[in-house]
This record gives C-alpha cells, sequence and structure tokens, in this order.
C-alpha cells in the first residue's frame, strides 16, 4: 500500500476541519472502528523507516504478531503512567527517554496468544536518528514527509483512530466548534477552557521570538485563518500577538535549562559522599561559592546541585507541572527579565567583581530572605529558599603550608587566598559574606572548604583525598556530560536510580539538621565530621602473642635423648645460703688486720714487722701446705661448714642473728 493512506486522511481532516488538541493526561480507551486498519496496513501507507533520515520528532516502534505479555489494559496504566521500567522486558525501551516524552500504545489482540503493539514516542525537542533507533526495540519508523507539519499530525491521528484495540493516547482530534465571524472577534470570542490552554500552550511552543524581519507577525496572520487547522484558528489577532509578544519579552536575558545528565553521584565520591550530606541543608539559607582553578569542573557540579535542590524543592512544595532548572548569567542584569521561582536556581558565572557592589553581593547571597539587587530599568527579584550559586577564577595563589599533610588552613592565609575577589571592600563587609555562603577554593595543590560563619577565626578544612582539587567529575557520567555539552541529552542507565539516592540523602541530611537549635550548631557538627573524615584515627598494630612455652626440657632435645641445653628455671643448684649449724671461724693472726683504707698490695708491702713475727713467719713458712690443708678440712667439716645445698629466708635471718647476736 503506498503513501496514499496517508493523503486521503489530510484530505479529511482537512475538509471537516478538524483541530489537534494535546490532553494534560493520558485518555484510555477500547475503539471499534466501523473499517478497521491493521497496524500493518498503516505503517505500510503512512509510515516509512528511519533509513537516511537525520532528525525525528514522532518515532513509532513497533512489534507484530509477539506472543501477549500481560492484559493490554495493564499495558495501558503502565505508559499512562509513564512507568515504562515497568514494562515487560519485551516491550521496555533500551534506554530512558528524553525529559517530556510522551508515549502513545496501540495493543491490537490478534487472538491465538498473538499481538500486535505500536508505541508512539513524541519527542520534546528532535532527536537524532542514532538515537531513536537506540530507544526502540521493535521495528522503528517515522511518518511520511509531507508539507505542513500540522497536517501530517492530524492525519496520523485520524488513521490511528481505525486501528482497533485498545488505545493509550496524549492527543485528542476534535470537530471545531462554530467558527466567529471576524466582527463578532473582538467582542464575543469566548473560548472554553481546555481550548484556550491548547491555544497558549502552542503559542508558547510555535510562535517565533523574533520579529524584526515580520516572522512573527506572519506566523500569527497563517495560523488565526479558520482553515488553518491550528489551536488558534479564529482566535483574534490582538490576542495572539499580544501572547506571542510575551512570550518574547520572556525570553530575555538568561533562560531557564531544565534538562542536565548529571546528579549528585556523578560527581566524585568524596564529594558526593562527605561534603554534600552537609552542604544541601545549609543551600536553604546560604549561597554557595566555587572559586579558583580552572578546568576543574566548577560549573557542572554546580548545576547539578542545582538539579538536585530543585527536584527536592519540587516534592517538598507539591509543586504540579514544574520541571527543576537553573538560569546562568554574567550579570545580575540577565535575571530580571523573569520572575524568580523557587526550583530555579540563580547561578552568577564568572561575574566581573568590578560591576557587582557589595551591596548587592550581600544580598543575593542572604538566601533565607526574599531580596533584591540592582539592575537597568528595575530591579531584580530574588525568591526566599532559592538556590544561589557563584563561580569565579580570581584568587591568590598556594599558600605555603610547613607540613604537605594539614588537614587545616591558617584562617588569615584563607583571607589572602580569596583576597583578589575582594580587593578594595571592608573587612566587615567580607565577613558578612562569608556569613551567608559555603566557599569552596580551589588550587593546584588542594581544596580549601570554609562553610558559613562570621568569625574571622573560622575553621578552613584542606582537602587533598582523592586528589579531589584537580576534577569534581567522576569518570562514570563523563560521557553524557560531552554528548550535553555538544547538544544531544542522553541519560545513563542509572540516572533514575541515582536520583532516588540523591533526594533520599537530601531528606536524610535535611531531616538530621532538625536536631540542633541553631545553624551555628549545625555548621560545628559539619566541621567535625569533615574533620574526621579529613584525619582518620590512627591504625594500632596487635602483634599476635608468642606461643606458650613448654614446661618440659628442651622438647626438641629429649626426643632425641639429648640432654636439654639450659635447664628449666627452678630446677638447677640453688645459691650458698647460711644456716643455724653454719659458723663463721676467725683466725687469731693478727696481720692482716687493717686501720686504715688501703690497696691489698701497699698492706702486703708497707706493713712492719716485728722480730717475732718475722720469726713466727719464717716458722710457718715451710708449714705453708699443711695450713693450706688444715683450713680446707674446717670448710669441709659437716657440723661448721655453710651449708650449700639448702637455703631460705629464714636461714638468712638465723645467719644475721648469729653474727650480731
Amino acid at each position: 500500500m503506498s503513501a496514499q493512506l496517508l493523503d486521503d486522511a489530510i484530505s479529511e481532516v482537512n475538509s471537516q476541519n478538524f483541530t489537534l488538541r494535546p490532553l494534560c493526561s493520558a485518555n484510555c480507551s477500547r475503539i471499534d472502528p466501523e473499517q478497521p486498519l491493521s497496524i500493518n496496513d498503516f505503517l505500510d501507507g503512512a509510515c516509512r523507516p528511519l533509513n537516511g533520515i537525520k532528525s525525528v520528532a514522532v518515532v513509532f516502534d513497533v512489534h507484530l504478531g509477539m506472543l501477549e505479555c500481560g492484559s493490554s489494559l495493564s499495558l495501558g496504566d503502565l505508559v499512562a503512567q509513564k512507568k515504562f521500567s515497568d514494562l515487560p522486558e519485551e516491550l521496555r525501551f533500551m534506554g530512558p527517554l528524553p525529559a517530556e516524552t510522551n508515549v502513545d500504545i496501540v495493543v491490537c489482540n490478534l487472538g491465538d496468544g498473538l499481538v500486535d503493539v505500536m508505541k508512539v514516542l513524541y519527542f520534546k525537542q528532535s532527536v537524532s536518528r542514532q538515537v531513536a533507533e537506540g530507544l526502540c526495540k521493535g521495528r522503528s519508523f517515522a511518518p511520511q514527509f509531507r508539507q505542513g507539519p500540522w497536517a501530517v499530525k492530524k492525519g496520523i491521528q485520524w488513521l490511528m483512530n481505525q486501528i482497533p484495540g485498545f488505545h493509550v493516547r496524549w492527543h485528542s482530534l476534535d470537530t471545531p466548534r462554530p467558527s466567529l465571524k471576524r466582527s463578532q472577534t473582538q467582542s464575543s470570542w469566548n473560548p472554553e477552557n481546555d481550548e484556550l490552554s491548547a491555544g497558549i500552550a502552542f503559542i508558547n511552543k510555535q510562535a517565533p521570538v523574533c520579529d524584526a524581519a515580520n516572522e512573527q507577525t506572519f506566523w500569527i496572520l497563517c495560523n488565526i485563518k479558520e482553515d488553518s487547522g491550528t489551536p488558534i484558528a479564529g482566535w483574534p489577532e490582538t490576542k495572539v500577538r499580544f501572547m506571542a509578544q510575551n512570550k518574547s519579552r520572556g525570553l530575555g536575558g538568561a533562560l531557564p535549562k531544565t534538562e542536565f545528565p548529571l546528579t549528585t553521584y556523578s560527581l566524585h565520591a568524596a564529594m558526593s559522599t562527605n561534603i554534600l550530606p552537609y552542604l544541601y541543608p545549609l543551600l536553604m539559607t546560604t549561597a554557595v561559592m566555587f572559586l579558583g582553578c580552572a578546568g576543574v569542573g566548577k560549573t557542572p557540579a554546580l548545576i547539578a546541585m542545582a538539579m538536585a535542590m530543585g527536584r527536592f524543592h519540587i516534592r517538598r512544595l507539591g509543586l504540579q507541572g514544574l520541571q527543576p532548572g537553573w538560569r546562568r548569567a554574567k550579570s545580575f542584569d540577565n535575571f530580571r527579565h523573569r520572575a524568580p521561582q523557587i526550583q530555579e536556581a540563580l547561578f552568577l558565572d564568572d561575574p566581573s567583581r568590578g560591576k557587582i557592589d557589595m551591596a548587592d553581593l550581600k544580598s543575593f547571597v542572604t538566601v533565607d530572605e526574599d531580596g533584591t539587587v540592582d539592575s537597568r530599568y528595575n530591579d531584580t527579584r530574588l525568591t526566599m529558599n532559592q538556590m544561589r550559586a557563584l563561580a569565579s577564577n580570581n584568587t591568590s595563589t598556594d599558600p605555603a603550608l610547613q607540613t604537605p599533610d594539614a588537614t587545616l588552613l591558617p584562617p588569615k592565609d584563607f583571607m589572602k587566598l580569596v583576597e583578589p575577589l575582594f580587593r578594595g571592600d571592608a573587612e566587615k563587609d567580607i565577613m558578612a559574606v562569608l556569613k551567608r555562603s559555603t566557599t569552596f577554593v580551589f588550587t593546584e595543590t588542594a581544596l580549601f572548604l570554609r562553610l558559613p560563619s562570621e568569625k574571622p577565626d573560622a575553621i578552613v578544612h584542606r582537602i587533598v583525598a582523592d586528589d579531589l582539587h584537580l576534577d569534581l567529575l567522576a569518570p562514570r557520567d563523563k560521557p553524557f556530560y560531552g554528548k550535553y555539552k555538544s547538544g544531544v541529552i542522553a541519560l545513563g542507565d542509572s540516572f533514575a536510580d541515582d536520583v532516588r539516592r540523591e533526594q533520599e540523602m537530601i531528606d536524610s541530611s535535611v531531616a538530621e539538621t532538625q536536631h540542633f537549635p541553631s545553624r551555628d550548631d549545625y555548621v560545628n557538627h559539619a566541621n567535625h565530621a569533615i574533620q574526621k573524615w579529613l584525619t582518620p584515627e590512627p591504625k594500632v598494630r596487635v602483634i599476635p602473642s608468642s606461643p606458650g612455652s613448654s614446661n618440659e626440657a628442651d622438647t626438641s632435645r629429649s626426643a632425641f635423648g639429648l640432654a636439654p641445653v639450659f635447664p628449666v628455671v627452678g630446677t638447677g643448684p640453688k645459691p650458698g645460703r647460711l644456716n643455724s649449724s653454719s659458723s663463721f671461724v676467725y683466725n687469731d693472726d693478727k696481720r692482716r688486720r687493717l686501720r686504715c683504707k688501703t690497696s691489698v698490695a701497699e698492706a702486703g708491702e708497707n706493713q712492719t714487722k716485728s722480730p717475732d713475727e718475722e720469726d713466727t713467719l719464717v716458722a710457718n713458712g715451710g708449714d705453708s701446705e699443711s695450713a693450706n690443708n688444715q683450713e680446707q678440712n674446717i670448710l669441709s667439716s659437716p657440723g661448721e661448714a655453710m651449708d650449700l645445698d639448702q637455703g631460705s629466708d629464714s636461714a638468712e635471718e638465723e645467719a644475721a642473728q648469729h653474727l650480731h647476736g
């Protein structure tokens, strides 16, 4: 079947002036047409393969003749609630879908347990063919090309209404109300609320921003014609022009961004695990400043933190229909074009400090209050609890530290480090800014972190763990950030799980702050926890106990019948001691008695001998041997000699009594 089927459908919807209306919620219904059209015939007559197509905004993911894998009602509920990860494995997408992607599903029962399933993906922005094919698990198709995109969209929806089965649809093809005459346009124009909502959404999405060459005027005149088939057909020109101009004015300055592939856990583990759990609660009331070296990932890290806080605010306040995001600019003037939103962070990136007044800077970092900053024509409004961040490369050189493993930086050195950012400002104004902001300073040797405090001697952490000061991004998600910078939004497989863990961590951290009576107490707690991480307790080496010695003598020698090398303590001979039966024998010879302190040699040489003593010596000289024998006999006498085998403390006491007694 040729593409004539699509041409017939376009002629049909144009002849009856159908309007295509996007729905706020999916419409689930069962369709039984009079002239049914099979999915296979629909593909042949209205679609084409993706080969040779550069980009697409609508893609059909088709499964023909597959085994039934669940009731059509259960599949439709999952698609309507956008729980695509809960679909059966056969119908699950190959990767996460881009943000704000709507999905239709048509389930046609063939009988005998077989079904045809067609999923239709409506992307908010066109994606490349490679991305589209990477998402589809079945055969992928795109609509046939025809002039007039709205005619093709309406023709596709008209043909899908001819396919029997269970449908989940995000668009409605309606017969238009009777058009108003031009004379009645200004006074009698009173459309229904749904029609108003669809028309305004159409203008916000399709109307050109610039009108320098009358692009906007031409678009308005073409789309308000009664036969245009658009949601604003027959609308008054002045109303449409006013709405289009509002869109142009709102798009001035810094535009909000709502899509980013990184999360908290895309950052370095040291950052996401040991620092951010203590920082996120502070972002409710204080700003954050990333200063120092370029190329360390300050910008993507701040954006990831902004998206995390935006998700938290949306959940906390129950905001419906809003997305987390950020606005990034180099001056306050670029923020004045839009009203502040709590889920949209303000990111002042590398501003010219000379053009920012200190009073405006203090107002910008005062997050716990509504405020304003000076801008051209009118002030820029700031809303309370909105995350505010500042990034700048304007810092001094690394401070010289005596100990390279230090975990603290002297406060005076920190003030010298940030002095270029506050050059010419009063000290009290500088402390007022530091009181309302958490400051990260990246240098070539370390990361310095100072939590909010007005005290000049506040703690400044010096962090070198895992070279965090060199790169804030973990390697896992860097390829997705590279694609983002080239204009392609791609999310990792763990993105949804990382977002869930991130929000659980923020909830836990915010709940922990309720235990502290003031912010200063929480800051002291956070400082202590960070220092505990930076200075872990020293590891104590436990030496294993030595094996117990054997009670026996050397068992290794006794096994061979050898005597021990050393006797066991307590089994050897005891030292000689005196007992009650022992006594000293004094010699009556007075020759050796001395009356003064002298050496033995002097005593022997200088001693004066009387003639009687000399004769005695001569007479006894030959009997020296017998005298020695006599002395030995005396010592060996069993009754009078010292007892060498027995000894005790009592024997010593008895000997002392005998000698002095």
